[in-house]
């Protein structure tokens, strides 16, 4: 990973933890949502502080053995999915308490976006824990690495990325939030299916006639559609 994008994982990614943090205490007196900002920014913030300043570990590299056969140079996808969910993430709870919302607050919307937020957890905490070792924030491929195919990623390639998509959607809808919906079709949608992009172009470059019969077999993020 560019050193830019380390530095910003350790020093700024915990500050804007913190204030989402801060963001869903605020809110989770009126909205259930609040909740999930909460335990989201306490978890990451401590995380990075356990990784990367207690053990010292570059926790967005995989630490998978073996060195890197290909990686995206200049984390361009990185930066982009970053911003997406940042946007997503902070505007939501942000217009919800401070700025006049187009969208009526009812409790049949917040319900339906803490399902969504729920599904997109589960999905997420269920990709990352298949992937285990091999687990990476920064696009590569590594020497010993293996296609995996199991748990969700019998279902779709990239469910971890659905799983964003859906806990944004969740957001946006549960707050009630014009922009946080704008914000995810027109900046995290076209960045996921960038960094998608990235990561398949890699994977058929290293893995070959096993990928090819992989995407045969699942779509991207929905089964059946794409």
């Amino acid at each position: 990973m560019s050193r830019p994008a380390a530095i910003f994982l350790l020093i700024v990614a915990p500050g804007l933890a913190v204030l989402l943090a801060l963001l869903g205490l605020e809110t989770l007196r009126t909205n259930l949502l609040g909740w999930f900002l909460l335990l989201t920014g306490i978890i990451y913030a401590a995380g990075i502080a356990i990784e990367g300043y207690v053990r010292k570990e570059e926790f967005w590299e995989s630490k998978q053995s073996g060195d890197n056969l290909q990686e995206e140079r200049g984390d361009r996808s990185f930066w982009l999915i970053s911003l997406g969910i940042m946007t997503v993430f902070f505007l939501s709870p942000i217009e919800y308490l401070y700025l006049a919302t187009f969208q009526p607050h009812t409790v049949w919307m917040e319900s339906i976006g803490v399902g969504l937020v729920l599904l997109g957890s589960t999905l997420f905490v269920w990709a990352r824990r298949t992937l285990g070792i091999q687990y990476s924030g920064h696009v590569s491929v590594k020497k010993e690495q293996e296609l995996v195919q199991s748990g969700p990623y019998r279902i779709v390639r990239h469910p971890a990325y659905a799983g964003y998509l859906f806990m944004a959607l969740g957001l946006a809808l549960g707050y009630s939030s014009l922009l946080g919906f704008v914000s995810t079709l027109l900046i995290l949608l076209p960045a996921t299916v960038y960094r998608i992009r990235v990561e398949d172009r890699l994977l058929a470059e290293n893995f070959g006639t096993q990928f090819e019969e992989y995407v045969r077999k699942t779509k991207r993020l929905l089964p059946g559609i794409w």
